[in-house]
């Protein structure tokens, strides 16, 4: 009983720290655009009433879909890629309704992708002229459907419903990846996994494959296979960058200042500043973590997940901020993602090799039998 209950302490313990950190945000930022001459609390309450509309049927439809499919069984892996991601794309559609959203985030997440290059320049300005069409439409229309992605998630396990949200968050999925990312830096000069190269949602997109993958009991090869290709290609990208000397890492090591509550981020932007001091020699580590980590998926160590999560956690604190921390963060950012993939990959591998030995004893019992 107590080893059931201690999983069940930690998310409570988790849920409540991101509470408490979404309302330091909150608190941060209004306190910070209130004092600004041409925004006053009237500009915000319609936007949240209507969020708070859009959102009311949420928990209703959650409870339908929970109570009609409480019998369904799935395994421990499955259960915690699908809870994990709906916890992750309600978390986003929070983001996306903090305060500068509607006004700034043109102008801040997607006007400084314009000197990227062809083809992100292009698709850019298009994302652009349809964002500042209607700002705050737009900010609602994409925290509403994130939201619901993340309640259906947490709410559906099979059926119709669970193919249609797995089929919008693919298609979100995609629409964020080219017009709110760029293609999540892969066609841009300088780009790293540690400041989020190929793109959180990318690794959203493999979770949601995963999961439609694994309907059906005794798939967990396909899911082990499709996580496995998914972190090669990402570590192989990764590399290719790193590695190539135009883009300056080997001279100059990214540091981002990240603008977050109370200077909470200090800790991560002096930490970047120390490394930088010497780049070279850091480069060199990270590119070699990076190659140790594409020989172990290769040759399916055990390793593998372990040394990915490992690095994924360092670049999510020290370069990417936490990922929601930071003002005019809409998602967690690519560190966060990729780790809840490792862990998913974990338990899938467990569970797999479980299923293995119980079919041995079996095949062994029926021998012994005859």
């Amino acid at each position: 009983m107590l080893m059931k209950s201690i999983p069940k302490v930690i998310a409570l313990i988790l849920v409540a720290l991101m509470a408490i950190l979404l309302g330091i945000i909150f608190n941060f930022e209004f306190r910070f655009y209130l004092r600004l001459p041409l925004i006053k609390v009237s500009d915000f309450l319609p936007f949240y009433e209507e969020f708070l509309l859009s959102a009311l049927p949420a928990p209703f439809i959650a409870v339908l879909f929970l109570k009609a499919q409480s019998k369904i069984k799935e395994s421990g892996s499955r259960s915690f890629l699908r809870l994990a991601l709906g916890i992750m794309w309600i978390l986003d559609a929070i983001l996306q309704v903090q305060p500068e959203m509607n006004n700034l985030f043109a102008q801040y997440n997607l006007i400084p992708m314009l000197t990227m290059g062809f083809p992100v320049t292009q698709v850019i300005r298009l994302s652009i002229s349809v964002w500042n069409r209607d700002p705050s439409l737009m900010d609602l229309f994409a925290a509403v459907v994130q939201l619901y992605i993340g309640v259906l998630y947490l709410a559906a396990k099979k059926g119709r419903i669970f193919y249609f949200i797995q089929a919008v968050a693919i298609a979100w999925c995609a629409v964020i990846w080219v017009f709110g990312e760029g293609f999540g830096g892969v066609f841009t000069d300088g780009s790293s996994f540690l400041t989020g190269l190929p793109g959180s949602v990318i690794f959203y997109l493999v979770g949601a494959i995963v999961l439609v993958l694994t309907v059906n009991e005794g798939n967990g090869i396909k899911a082990e296979r499709t996580i496995r290709y998914a972190t090669l290609a990402a570590l192989l990208i990764s590399l290719g960058f790193q590695v190539y000397p135009a883009d300056g890492f080997w001279t100059s090591l990214p540091v981002n200042y990240f603008p977050s509550p109370f200077g909470f981020l200090g800790f991560a932007v002096s930490t970047q500043i120390r490394i930088s001091a010497f780049s070279s020699q850091l480069n060199v580590l990270f590119v070699v973590v990076l190659v140790a980590g594409i020989i172990l998926w290769v040759f399916k160590s055990t390793y593998a997940p372990v040394v990915t999560f490992c690095f994924s956690i360092f670049a999510w604190i020290v370069y990417q901020g936490l990922g929601i921390v930071a003002q005019f963060s809409t998602d967690s950012n690519t560190g966060l993602a990729l780790a809840i993939l490792m862990v998913a990959y974990m338990l899938n591998n467990q569970e797999i090799k479980a299923s293995g030995k119980k079919t041995r004893s079996l095949e062994a019992s029926a021998a012994g039998g005859m």
